[in-house]
């Protein structure tokens, strides 16, 4: 054999080596994963679901006010023009209705007569004193704080899927109390600043829901039943992707997933894993952390 031909030869091996190791290598591919010990598991303090159907209910998220409900507003003044002779209730008083609140002197007759409340409610404003002359103006504010208002500011990309008797989850900013309502009027205009009103009737018995109080609202704007869904807290993302680690004996293996619709709590999942797969939910991001941890290693 010629010396220039055995000198190609001896190339071609050593260039076609590689490539085969890589291409071997290429279709050994798996997906990303980690092997736990039970004792790890226990450790780790994981927690597991089985990815099944769900009922999702798509919620969006608005923020508001409390306001009073004006159908639980009056203003209460004397029949006749006369002149204040004695009052008898005060702001911040709490009144039940058919009490008197104040007595006044009928100018033409110079018989009294009395100022009564229609309704239950605190006192919220006094419109008069003790020797003022009066006529047909409002003496007293009373309202009923039993329900309010929730007036929320929606934007163009909440109008659209807003509509009547829609169910609402309102919270306080600090989150010490959540109570349910109803949508029960969306304006038909906008703002100046593209925001239209919307109004949630809340029963406010406890008296904790205070006009002025800022508060925000996830309204309910579709159901339906999703054929597999997961809980939020199990995904996590490796390279940019949402992943969920399913669990397979001591094996947990990352799985890419194709996500949909979500209540906040559960999303739907359009593929990536199947029905009755075994997926973790707490702590998740242990899992997470043990696959880059190893990632890195295997890269030096």
């Amino acid at each position: 054999m010629k010396l220039n031909t055995l000198i190609t030869i001896i190339c071609i091996a050593s260039f076609s080596l590689p490539v085969l190791a890589y291409e071997k290598k290429h279709e050994e591919h798996e997906a990303p994963h980690t092997n736990l010990s039970d004792a790890a598991i226990e450790n780790a303090k994981l927690t597991l679901a089985t990815a099944s159907a769900q009922s999702i209910r798509v919620k969006q998220t608005i923020f508001g006010v409390i306001a009073p409900n004006n159908n639980n507003i009056v203003h209460i003044g004397a029949k006749y023009k006369g002149i204040v002779t004695s009052l008898k209730a005060n702001i911040g008083d709490d009144i039940k209705a058919g009490q008197t609140l104040a007595v006044v002197e009928n100018v033409t007759t110079g018989t009294a007569f009395e100022v009564i409340s229609p309704i239950s409610g605190e006192v919220t404003a006094r419109f008069t004193n003790v020797g003022e002359v009066v006529e047909q103006k409002p003496l007293f504010e009373v309202l009923d704080p039993s329900s309010v208002w929730v007036e929320l500011s929606a934007f163009p990309e909440n109008i659209e899927s807003l509509e009547e008797e829609q169910t609402t989850y309102v919270y306080d900013l600090h989150h010490h109390k959540t109570v349910e309502g109803t949508v029960s009027y969306i304006s038909p205009q906008m703002t100046g600043g593209h925001i239209a009103r919307a109004l949630i009737e809340l029963p406010n018995q406890s008296g904790h829901w205070r006009p002025g109080m800022h508060v925000k609202a996830d309204v309910v704007t579709d159901s339906f039943n999703a054929s597999l869904a997961i809980n939020n807290d199990a995904v996590q993302r490796l390279e940019n992707n949402p992943v969920v680690f399913i669990k397979e004996g001591n094996r947990f293996e990352a799985r890419e997933v194709e996500l949909g619709r979500t209540d906040g709590e559960y999303t739907e999942v359009l593929s990536g894993i199947e029905n009755g797969e075994s997926y973790v939910v707490e702590n998740s991001y242990l899992i997470k952390a043990d696959i880059l941890k190893q990632g890195a290693g295997q890269s030096h």
